[in-house]
């Protein structure tokens, strides 16, 4: 009786050790895989990860509810921690709105978020942190209390009098596009009357937003002067806004004019880094990219584009895959000698987090960090924000305060009073950063990859040949300085999917992302030295 308690005892030690080398952690997927959660390869160059702030509803550090540059400052530490390598700020400059696009002084920081030393100071604590910062500047109208538009009104208006101008006034009068006579204007371009004087003033955007006329050489010497002021004190780039707008009639002037600037900024700063934003197809985004800018926006992989290669791929139980492999391509194509921009929202469109599918909302991303360039991450999705805009929806909806549940309400801003929504599905930023299933931990798990490997950002793309029945899973190749990785995506919702990825070449699994959070799911290393997929899940192999 002993001895086949003995033999008992012997048999089940013997079927436990069966579960392909497991240990007490391994659960039904098989061998838990070992990761490098500490170490980064991050390149010093302008393929980044860029955290985009609304200052004005990031962290207020003063307690007067409006976010400020301090309060980026405080909160630096947190968004390198997350991965991100690059911040985008939104307009800064003195301004007379809220979202600050209608500037009345460029060479001053609007009030409410500080002072030309709380920029030089956030400046230098980016760069001690290896971030780059990148300011908004809007070149295409300033607001019409700018004194450039005051200074210029006065000019045009002896002008049409027919008294001379002195020297300071030289160039004034057309500083801005004005017209005469109603006939005059164009049809593509919206006007309106300078109160009492007889003629009119461009304003596509709002009447309040005077449009520069950028045919003139005053014009172009204030501009440069302007990008010297703030790459001398250090930033390190530009965001461009509504660039196709420059020539609302033409493209092809809109691009010649940002060929100026472009190189403009280089003659100051080689390394300075250009992303332009032109909201259009991707033919026409290709075309911008001859204006030698190292970006443009990829609005064909925003979640807003109903034909997005992102959102679209995961229709059909994952039979769409094809989808996002195409889009990777054209993201790398579109963009020629220049960097991918691709991105899933931002602030001028809704937030593509699903408050109903967590799950499928942290796969959007992980498929967003697969891709080649310099990747654009809208504040607040890291902790699953929400909010929609257009219709009779404003544009306030998607630019509502982080929660950061430090207690006390500390750094939390105030709503802004027009917005008509402001919910928040998810956990505040505290409670998700204690909790590793949290949208926060997966968003920090996809930039820990891309910044280990930096062959996702800029290797060239080719696909792995699989003899597989399902279509459910991708299998592409990227190669970088002659450095080679995998990257096998199970794009199904539902089904766990078995991969020989060693006949393809690679001997181990370097990283893993799996976006159901409903349960214990993880990549397993398998008996066969396969490995199972669960759903919405992407292995890293070298």
């Amino acid at each position: 009786m002993k001895y086949l308690r003995k033999v008992f005892l012997v048999m089940v030690v013997a079927l436990l050790g069966m579960c392909f080398g497991c240990t007490e952690k391994d659960g039904a997927y098989g061998k838990r895989i070992e990761e490098d959660l500490t170490t980064t390869n991050i390149l010093d160059d302008n393929y980044r990860n860029y955290y985009e702030i609304f200052v004005r509803s990031f962290y207020d550090s003063d307690g007067d509810g409006i976010g400020d540059l301090q309060g980026v400052i405080q909160k630096l530490d947190y968004i390198k921690d997350l991965g991100f390598t690059g911040i985008w700020l939104m307009p800064i400059n003195s301004s007379t709105s809220y979202h600050k696009y209608d500037v009345t002084d460029y060479y001053t920081i609007d009030k409410n978020y500080g002072t030309m030393e709380d920029l030089e100071e956030l400046i230098s604590e980016c760069h001690k942190r290896g971030i780059k910062l990148i300011m908004d500047l809007v070149l295409n109208h300033s607001g019409s209390s700018n004194k450039w538009f005051s200074k210029a009104k006065s000019a045009h208006e002896k002008v049409m009098a027919g008294l001379p101008l002195t020297e300071d006034e030289q160039g004034w009068d057309s500083f801005y596009c004005f017209y005469d006579n109603k006939s005059d204007i164009p049809s593509s371009k919206v006007c309106q009357p300078v109160s009492n004087k007889g003629y009119f003033y461009e304003c596509n955007f709002s009447s309040n937003m005077p449009e520069f006329n950028l045919d003139n050489e005053l014009v172009h010497e204030e501009f440069q002067k302007l990008m010297k002021f703030y790459l001398d004190k250090g930033i390190d780039g530009f965001r461009l806004d509504a660039v196709k707008y420059y020539y609302v009639e033409s493209h092809a002037k809109s691009i010649e004019f940002l060929k100026k600037i472009n190189a403009w900024a280089k003659a100051i700063k080689p390394d300075a880094y250009i992303v332009g934003e032109c909201w259009d197809s991707a033919d026409i985004i290709t075309q911008y990219y001859g204006s030698d800018c190292d970006s443009f926006f990829n609005f064909t992989t925003s979640a807003n584009n109903s034909s997005s290669g992102v959102l679209n791929s995961l229709n059909l139980d994952g039979k769409m895959l094809n989808r996002y492999y195409d889009a990777l391509l054209s993201n790398v194509e579109m963009a020629g000698e220049g960097i991918p921009a691709p991105f899933l929202d931002n602030h001028d469109m809704p937030r593509f987090t699903s408050s109903a599918s967590p799950s499928k909302s942290k796969f959007q991303y992980a498929l967003l960090s697969m891709m080649n360039g310099t990747t654009f991450t809208y504040y607040g999705d890291e902790v699953g924000m929400v909010g929609s805009n257009g219709g009779n929806r404003p544009d306030e909806n998607v630019r509502i305060p982080i929660l950061w549940g430090e207690g006390n309400g500390l750094g939390d801003c105030k709503t802004l009073s027009a917005a008509t929504e402001n919910e928040y599905p998810y956990a505040s930023v505290k409670y998700q950063m204690e909790d590793e299933n949290s949208i926060y931990s997966f968003y920090k798990k996809c930039l820990l990859i891309r910044n280990q490997n930096p062959e996702i950002a800029r290797g060239k793309i080719s696909l792995v040949e699989m003899d597989r029945e399902d279509k459910k899973l991708l299998f592409i190749e990227k190669e970088y300085n002659g450095s080679k990785i995998g990257i096998i995506i199970n794009f199904s919702p539902t089904s766990n999917l078995n991969v020989d990825f060693q006949n393809a070449g690679f001997t181990k699994v370097v990283g893993q992302l799996v976006a159901d959070s409903s349960k214990d799911a993880y990549i397993g290393l398998q008996k066969n030295n396969s490995i199972l997929l669960p759903p919405y899940s992407i292995a890293i192999v070298k």
